[in-house]
């Protein structure tokens, strides 16, 4: 978001330079580019009452880390917030996170996703209408650069000029690369997407004729996990644009499932966009399409399932708990009918995915207590992936600080960060850490040296 030279120029903006008062350099640059404290939050992953707050120069304001991210959203001239260029080319290296078995972190964590800004700089997230604009506004070829990618490149990935792999080799880039996901080792993946977009989009093109529409049914997934990983480094502008391209590949295929999981990750991104109806409207849709039989298969009832949970969520959301209620009501029914978990590599059901779900829907409803309840009865050894355990932890520990325990919310992140690190490196992680270190309460031990080691503070 491109702010002109004049305001930095101008007498208010050099007056709050000269006092150091950072807030107000961030309030005048937001009023300059029209948005209200709400629009300015959801773009860098920030609640409303935290942006306040940052504008009144109180906590989290001195953290380098928030500075840096605002003005980079705003457009804000590093020196004008106190902070030093970045280094070219500089990215920060996660921790190495390994494929063990997970299992109980050493910590009871009995008992969300809110919160990284734009990097293509739009004023606000996309809306539906826009994100399907950019998704057919491709550049011209290029070739695959072997520089470590940036996630905008997953943008571009698709006119990369390379040779169409078989597709073997697509199916094993695909396999890798959900593997890496379920590892939360989000680099990595980065890369394996652009690899993965650029090959299954020169198949569909350019590749032998029936090899053309398996590939597009990859080239879907490929941008469904890409969506995914925009959300983790929360980007929902982005998340949005490569969640429509996925929706738009899986159309092609006539599919139904492809199509279903496609809608459901439009959803999410309308959802954190603050588009809650018109996510409930889809989600609906998809599942009414699907609405599997008395003799539906397992994948089948997964597929519809997640829509549900996906469902309850944007409902919770929107304050809404009668819909969430109903919902997840209809999706403990169907994951009743499972012969078994279902993991399709697509798709991830059982009854222990309702409970999760159902921690985040009661925390955002303001009912820690019940979400405290439902996160006591989930069964860790159900949550095979790294990715998948730490979510579970996250998720309680906002109910724990939600219901005014933060020393337990401490020990739920310390339970992700040793399985999961780079997800308690996340923006929206970051906001959960800071908010507690600087609440008006006692510091629970080892909160600080856990926000130092993710990078929440310096």
């Amino acid at each position: 978001m491109g702010t002109d030279g004049s305001l930095w120029a101008s007498t208010r903006v050099r007056a709050a330079v000269a006092a150091d008062d950072v807030g107000a350099v961030i309030r005048l640059a937001r009023l300059h580019a029209e948005l209200n404290q709400t629009q300015l939050g959801r773009m860098c992953g920030y609640s409303l009452s935290t942006i306040s707050r940052i504008e009144r120069g109180q906590p989290p304001s001195q953290d380098i880390h928030v500075r840096r991210r605002i003005g980079e959203i705003l457009g804000i001239p590093v020196e004008l917030l106190g902070l030093a260029p970045r280094p070219v080319c500089q990215s920060p290296q996660p921790s190495s996170v390994d494929n063990t078995t997970i299992g109980p972190a050493g910590v009871r964590v009995v008992a969300n996703e809110p919160g990284r800004g734009d990097p293509m700089r739009r004023r606000d997230v996309l809306s539906g209408m826009a994100a399907s604009a950019a998704a057919t506004a491709l550049p011209g070829p290029q070739q695959l650069s072997a520089a470590q990618p940036s996630l905008s490149d997953l943008l571009h990935a698709e006119t990369t000029i390379v040779t169409p792999p078989g597709l073997s080799v697509l199916a094993r880039q695909l396999r890798d690369a959900r593997q890496v996901f379920g590892a939360s080792r989000y680099d990595d993946l980065n890369r394996l997407l652009v690899a993965l977009i650029a090959g299954a989009a020169a198949s569909r093109r350019d590749g032998r004729t029936e090899e053309r529409e398996p590939a597009t049914v990859v080239l879907a997934a490929g941008y469904r996990l890409a969506s995914e990983l925009c959300v983790k480094r929360n980007d929902d502008a982005l998340a949005w644009v490569l969640a429509d391209r996925a929706l738009s590949a899986a159309q092609a295929t006539g599919r139904g499932a492809p199509v279903a999981h496609a809608s459901r990750s439009v959803a999410i991104a309308m959802r954190r966009a603050g588009h809650h109806a018109d996510a409930i409207a889809l989600l609906s849709r998809s599942a009414r399409n699907l609405q599997p039989s008395s003799h539906a298969t397992d994948a089948d009832l997964a597929t519809y399932g997640a829509l549900l949970c996906t469902a309850a969520y944007a409902g919770a959301q929107a304050g809404s708990r009668g819909d969430a209620e109903t919902y997840l009501s209809e999706a403990t029914a169907v994951a009743g009918r499972l012969t078994g978990p279902v993991n399709t590599g697509e798709i991830t059901f059982s009854v222990t995915n309702v409970i999760g779900y159902q921690i985040g829907v009661f925390t955002a409803l303001g009912d820690s207590a019940t979400a405290l309840d439902h996160a006591a009865r989930v069964d860790v050894r159900q949550l095979e992936t790294s990715e998948r355990y730490s979510r579970y932890c996250i998720d309680t520990a906002r109910a724990w600080e939600l219901h005014g325990r933060p020393d337990r919310a401490t020990q739920a992140l310390a339970a992700a960060e040793a399985v999961a690190p780079e997800e308690l490196r996340r923006p929206s992680s970051h906001e959960l850490i800071t908010r507690m270190l600087y609440a008006p309460t006692i510091t629970p031990s080892g909160l600080r040296s856990l926000a130092v080691r993710v990078g929440a503070i310096g």
